[in-house]
This record gives C-alpha cells, structure tokens and sequence, in this order.
C-alpha cells in the first residue's frame, strides 16, 4: 500500500511544479503584453497628403499589446533636430489613431513625386486653364468637371457638362509638389502653368483622359475636410437656356440639311463609346 501512495505522492508534486510553472509563464507573459508602452498618436484628424506638424501630435502610454506594428514610439522621431517637419500623410488619420511609419512618406526635393503617390493610387498629369491653376496648392483636393459637345438622339447638338471625379488630391501644380520645401515652393512660384499632378485610381484615369480627348477639363477646389462623394447628374445647356431655334422659321436647302444630318449621325457613332464610359464612372460610388 505504501508503494501506490508514495508514487501518487510524486505524480502530484510533479502535476503541481508543471502547473505552477505554466502558470507563472502565462503571467509573465501577460504582465510583458500589459507593459505601457509609449506611441505618437494623432490629435485631430489629419488628411491624407498633409504635412504632419508637432501640433497635430502627441505621445500616448499604451499597452504593448495594442501598439500597432511601425507604429512612431516618440513625437520628435518625425522632426528633425530643429523641428523642421520631414513627414507627410500617405492615408488619413484620424484623432486617435497611432501614426505608422508604413502610412506616411519623407519629404525629399530630391526624390520626386513617387514617394508621396497614396498607396492604390497613380500619379496622373492634367492640363487644366493655365490662370485659375496658379492659385492652387498641391494638397489641396479638387472636383473634376469636363464639357463636351455632342449630337443627342435626336441629332441635336447639345453642351453637356459632367461631373467625372470627385475629391481628387493634387500631388503637385508644375513644378511645385506635395512635400517639396518652402524653398523649392518659392522658387517655382509664378510659373504653376496649366499642369496638375492628380492621385488617382486607374478607373479615373481613364475617365479623365477620355473626357480631355473629347471635351475640356475645369476644376473646383474643396473646402478643407469635405471628403463627401455628391450624387451629381450631368447638366444640358438646354436646361440653362430655352432653344428659340425653332420659333425662328428658315430657309433651308435639303440637300444641306441631308449632309447635316450624315455629319451628325457619323458625330454619333463616334461619340456614343466615350459618353457610355464618361456615364459609367461619372456616377459616384458611395
């Protein structure tokens, strides 16, 4: 009898070591992952393509296991010595949130505009009106508008005005881009031209140069934080001003008025691809 006891004896002191152990890792474990830890989170809500500033900035005590991977340990690691800002928004961030090295670019005149492009985005150029480009800032967001003519299906020739994308960032206007020092900025001032450098999808590439092949481009500059997509419909300019064409009879010869009429229909087939796909992406996705 003695013999069964003392062995059960040991098989518990055995149970007990291995149990206390196991528990003593997971506590340490958990006291590790629990640890506070210091992050650099955002303060207000900053765009994407913004400059980040000290003032939009401060350092959090946080759990290690909620620091989010690249995440800045100290504010003064996104600045330079003197404080000059280095650091601009790839994505927004919103107040709160821990600011990652994975989701903001350096600011480097030497490098160029691919560093600053969003991820999911491409770097497209647009000449747009030559002055009312010079008063636009790279960072600033846009609404792009495009004017086309056409014959409708009644082989009228008609002014239309569509909305083909919305909230667009501008990257760069000339030579002046998003990040560049105030230096560079100064130097190329007064020079913008008609050139915007837009961050856009592949799909509003596409519908942006098909509508400069086929009309004119305009743009409206937002306001600061309208990020809103507007379900906007494409304006005739027969909706603006009554026709009086035909309250005025003429003369007309018919064989001029078959040749207008085989213009127009060959204007038509020509144009009714384009419209289709400016129809398509024209309408926002919400």
């Amino acid at each position: 009898m003695k013999k069964p006891i003392l062995i059960a004896i040991i098989f518990a002191i055995f149970a007990v070591f291995f149990a206390y152990t196991y528990l003593s890792d997971l506590e340490s474990k958990y006291r590790t992952m629990a640890e506070p830890v210091s992050v650099v989170i955002a303060t207000q809500r900053i765009p994407q393509g913004t400059v980040i500033l000290r003032e939009m900035l401060t350092e959090k005590k946080v759990p290690k296991e909620f620091v989010q991977p690249k995440a800045f340990a100290g504010v003064n690691n996104l600045f330079t010595k003197e404080g000059t800002a280095v650091y601009i928004s790839l994505n927004t961030f919103e107040a709160g949130e821990q600011i990652m090295s994975t989701k903001v670019s350096g600011m480097n005149s030497e490098t160029g505009i691919t560093n600053i492009i969003p991820e999911g985005y491409k770097a497209l150029a647009v000449n747009f009106d030559s002055e009312s480009s010079q008063v636009i800032t790279p960072g600033s967001r846009i609404d792009i508008l495009s004017i086309i003519n056409y014959a409708d299906t009644n082989n009228k020739q008609q002014q239309s005005i569509y909305m083909i994308a919305q909230n667009i960032l501008v990257l760069a206007a000339g030579n002046n881009y998003l990040g560049a020092s105030a230096r560079k900025n100064e130097e190329s001032s007064g020079r913008v031209g008609g050139t915007l450098t837009l961050a856009v999808t592949v799909e509003e590439a596409q519908t942006v140069m098909l509508a400069s092949d086929i009309g004119s481009l305009k743009y409206i500059i937002r306001p600061a934080g309208d990020n809103e997509i507007y379900d906007i419909k494409p304006l005739k300019i027969s909706d603006i001003i009554k026709d009086i064409s035909n309250t005025v009879p003429t003369a007309q010869n018919p064989a001029s008025t078959k040749e207008r009429q085989a213009m127009i229909k060959a204007m038509n087939q020509s144009q009714k691809e384009a419209l289709e796909i400016i129809n398509k992406y024209a309408n926002p996705q919400k």
